[in-house]
């Protein structure tokens, strides 16, 4: 048992190694975004002309947009839509295209955000979710393996420190000071005001 727990150890902190060191890097620049420039390229816009105007809905007229206009990348539509127009994002790690459809006519608004790599490496840490563009999914399951991995890393590795020294206290104490500290955390982030 001992040697399946010591691999299972070894192998999840290999598998987690590079994803750790991608979001590490960008959750710092996330968190401290200043540091890095905020010098990202002016947005840009163009319009287009919707080929059909027959109603529908919100994610079937984004979903006939992206594809006329061969956008690739994630639809993301407002929780509320305004009576004027239809809005809705398409982003991937680095653009953010916002797209407007009038309700009346068939004149399309599109302004195209291109971000400089600090809000590249922010996008990448914000993925959330599957749906339906290929990357971000493939992105999505490697952080929930991702995710798997830290949990058998960090429950093997508790089960080799404690088969492996013989006096527990430090390590029970470090064990108490993580566990209060992320509780904690969590604690204040529901219930702070």
């Amino acid at each position: 048992m001992y040697n399946l727990i010591r691999k299972t150890h070894l192998y999840s902190g290999l598998i987690l190694l590079m994803f750790v060191m991608m979001y590490f890097v960008s959750g710092y620049v996330f968190l401290h975004r200043p540091w890095f420039g905020t010098n990202r390229p002016a947005p840009t816009t163009q319009t287009a002309t919707l080929q059909s105007t027959t109603p529908r809905t919100p994610a079937e007229l984004a979903a006939d947009v992206q594809k006329q206009l061969a956008l690739g990348g994630r639809v993301i539509l407002p929780a509320q839509q305004r009576p004027d127009a239809t809005r809705f994002s398409i982003v991937r790690p680095g653009t953010n295209i916002r797209i407007e459809v009038p309700a009346q006519g068939s004149d399309i608004k599109i302004t195209t955000q291109r971000e400089n790599w600090a809000g590249t490496l922010i996008m990448l840490h914000t993925v959330h979710g599957y749906g339906s563009y290929l990357i971000f999914n493939v992105y999505v399951f490697i952080c929930d393996l991702a995710g798997v991995a830290m949990i058998l890393f960090a429950l093997s590795g508790v089960y080799l420190w404690w088969k492996s020294v013989k006096n527990h206290l430090w390590g029970v104490l470090c064990l108490t000071a993580s566990c209060t500290y992320g509780i904690g955390m969590i604690l204040y982030m529901l219930y702070a005001r």
